[in-house]
């Protein structure tokens, strides 16, 4: 049996496995729920029937993210996980042979993903200084169908500003505009309240980030009512399982606290930036670039990246490599002491 190349020649996505005594890789919340929010947890997830299937809808979880951002309910589809969203959008909104187009570096999965779509794939490469030169992307949607590109960039931690991603939209007007801001609770130049403005705009959150709660794989697609119900016509018809619906809802209600924990990121990320930045200063052959984060992560150009990710693993410290950069999401205090003193000990025989 001939299977097609599509999947053959796929590359699986590789994350870090194993147990790390500090693991920055992921860009996860380093938070956990307070003991008293999980007990609270606890007593709404007894009252689950397993036996069950889960609300089609994701009723209360739309809910609670629509009041927690200001938007209507109307406006979002929940998916497990902004991936499976992506998945749906690529394949449900664009027919087979479509031009999407992306940026690079920026997300791996998006042209996994696409692939998988069999969606002919256009990559508009960023600058030296890894900032997107908007004018080329407008270039390339004018000719193509859709377009996705995370906001602020993962991996490199920078931000396009609101008014430029506005440009995009208004000057595009045929493509379909994917931002995706998985990030943007740690920055405030969004486009999600203009879902309703623009037709061609759809933008993704997620609740594994400044949210913290990756376990729980949820994720939304926002955009106008007519586009949401095609979404929601296209999913499963239960993508959402029932506990990390209820979780996710619960933990959305908790607006004081989520607002305590992305502050606090911030701050440690701002912290880390620095640290790195003073590292960089003092070993500026083996640190080229640090950038000033918009994000939970702080990203560094290196050309000594392999050798330094690999050492850090060997000491117990986990971080993502990039070709020619390293990614480092922001950790407790601890954690950064621990990685910054393994740092020195690495770049002072490399310099």
């Amino acid at each position: 049996m001939k299977l097609p190349e599509k999947l053959t020649k796929l590359k699986a996505y590789d994350p870090i496995t194993g147990t790390y005594a500090v693991r920055l890789d992921a860009n996860e919340s380093y938070f956990d729920l307070p003991g008293v929010l999980k007990a609270k947890l606890a007593d709404k997830l007894e009252q689950i029937d397993l036996n069950r299937y889960p609300d089609p809808l994701a009723t209360e979880v739309i809910e609670a993210f629509a009041a927690y951002y200001g938007i209507s309910a109307d406006c979002v589809t929940a998916g497990n996980g902004s991936d499976e969203i992506i998945t749906l959008l690529l394949n449900c909104f664009l027919e087979k042979g479509a031009t999407l187009v992306t940026v690079s570096p920026d997300f791996s999965m998006y042209a996994f993903y696409a692939g998988l779509a069999e969606l002919k794939v256009e990559i508009v490469q960023k600058q030296e200084n890894l900032q997107l030169d908007m004018d080329v992307l407008i270039a390339a949607c004018q000719k193509a169908d859709a377009v996705v590109f995370s906001n602020p960039c993962n991996p490199t931690s920078l931000g396009i500003p609101r008014s430029e991603i506005i440009r995009l939209i208004e000057e595009a007007p045929d493509c379909l505009i994917i931002v995706d801001e998985a990030y943007m609770d740690f920055w405030d130049e969004s486009v999600l309240d203009l879902v309703t403005k623009y037709e061609n705009l759809i933008v993704l959150r997620t609740c594994s980030k400044a949210i913290g709660l990756a376990a729980a794989r949820m994720g939304f697609a926002v955009m106008d009512p007519y586009k949401t119900g095609l979404l929601r016509a296209a999913k499963s018809p239960y993508n959402c399982d029932a506990i990390s619906q209820t979780v996710c809802a619960a933990v959305l209600r908790e607006t004081s606290l989520l607002q305590h924990c992305r502050d606090e990121i911030i701050v440690q990320t701002q912290r880390l930036y620095t640290a790195l930045t003073e590292l960089a200063r003092r070993y500026p052959e083996l640190l080229e670039t640090v950038y000033a984060p918009r994000t939970n992560f702080v990203y560094i150009k290196t050309a000594y990246a392999h050798e330094i990710y690999e050492s850090l693993l060997h000491a117990g410290i986990a971080v993502r490599c990039f070709p020619g950069g390293l990614r480092i999401c922001a950790g407790t205090r601890r954690e950064h002491t621990l990685l910054l003193t393994e740092l020195e000990n690495i770049l002072q025989p490399l310099n």
